[in-house]
């Protein structure tokens, strides 16, 4: 081809390219702008065409990959874009599966916590005798969970609750890959151990203000992130399940690609509600009162940040 036609050819591109270059955040087609760019200046540089038109695109290829890889306040300012619009976006994009994981979550405490709450023995089906009294014991006053630990103390069950809300997530999560029925299963295994303790410490009046004041605040978090893992976790099964035109493996791929983002954000909310569970559900020197209005407070920000952030936005 010659140099002319190939100018012709690749005009729009190149120009759409220096359009793109004038804005902070690239467009969601750049990234594929930018590969084909690249593949102009690769058979501009092998057919030999003029030195001009190779520095030309050579400049254009440079400032694309800087807009798009480059520096770290426009990374920072599309990590702030996916924050704020992009991630509650996609949980109302993927409400179906949402509100599947969160009924499976809400119907599975909810039957145990009813049964419990008619017959205390019941509660014995679903855990031991010595289980339940490690609870009774863990939200009883006087006990070193609830009250002022040590900086070191604080940070190795900073550690731990880490470890164990992510690890959780992405189980709940990797559990999709059995068509789904993995992630529903963890989901509703949650909600039931929760509806199980809940009911049960609510039941003993010396536990009851401790654990709640405990769970209201990091809860808010935890719980949600474990409902959007499940959630990622069933659009993945369902990638399998119902693959349309595509096989398997590239519906999965496909599906994956849009839904790891949920995932990460589910893992973010673990990841926070560890720190809060941490530093502040177990301090003893502030009041339940005080824990119930920050808890509600933090509870009302989540479900307006998942439901109305983002919108009207471009």
């Amino acid at each position: 081809m010659k140099q002319k036609l190939f100018e012709a050819h690749y005009a729009g591109l190149w120009q759409s390219i220096e359009a793109s270059l004038g804005s902070d955040t690239p467009a969601a087609d750049f990234p594929e702008r930018y590969r084909a760019l690249c593949h102009t200046l690769a058979l501009a540089r092998q057919r030999g065409y003029s030195p001009s038109l190779v520095a030309r695109l050579s400049e254009l290829a440079l400032g694309a990959h800087r807009l798009l890889y480059g520096a770290p306040e426009k990374r920072e300012l599309v990590l702030m874009r996916w924050v704020r619009r992009d991630f509650p976006r996609l949980v109302r994009a993927e409400w179906r599966v949402v509100l599947l994981s969160l009924g499976v979550f809400l119907f599975t405490a909810a039957l145990v916590a009813l049964a419990v709450y008619s017959n205390r023995d019941y509660a014995y089906s679903f855990s031991s005798a010595y289980e339940l009294s490690h609870y009774e014991s863990m939200y009883r006053d006087g006990l070193e969970r609830f009250g002022e630990r040590k900086a070191d103390s604080d940070m190795l069950m900073f550690g731990f609750y880490i470890w164990n809300n992510v690890s959780i997530c992405f189980r709940v999560f990797a559990g999709g890959v059995f068509f789904g029925l993995g992630s529903l299963l963890f989901v509703a295994f949650n909600g039931v151990h929760f509806g199980l303790i809940a009911t049960w410490l609510t039941l003993n009046p010396e536990t009851v203000n401790n654990f709640w004041s405990f769970v209201i605040t990091h809860a808010a978090l935890e719980l949600t992130g474990l409902i959007l893992a499940g959630a990622a976790g069933l659009r993945l099964g369902l990638a399998i399940l119902k693959p349309g035109r595509l096989s398997r493996g590239a519906s999965l791929r496909a599906a994956a690609g849009r839904i790891l983002p949920m995932l990460l954000g589910a893992a973010i909310m673990t990841f926070l509600a560890a720190f809060i569970e941490a530093f502040w559900s177990s301090r003893a020197d502030m009041p339940p009162l005080v824990k119930y209005m920050v808890g509600g407070l933090l509870w009302a920000a989540v479900l307006r940040y998942l439901l109305f952030a983002g919108r009207g936005e471009s």
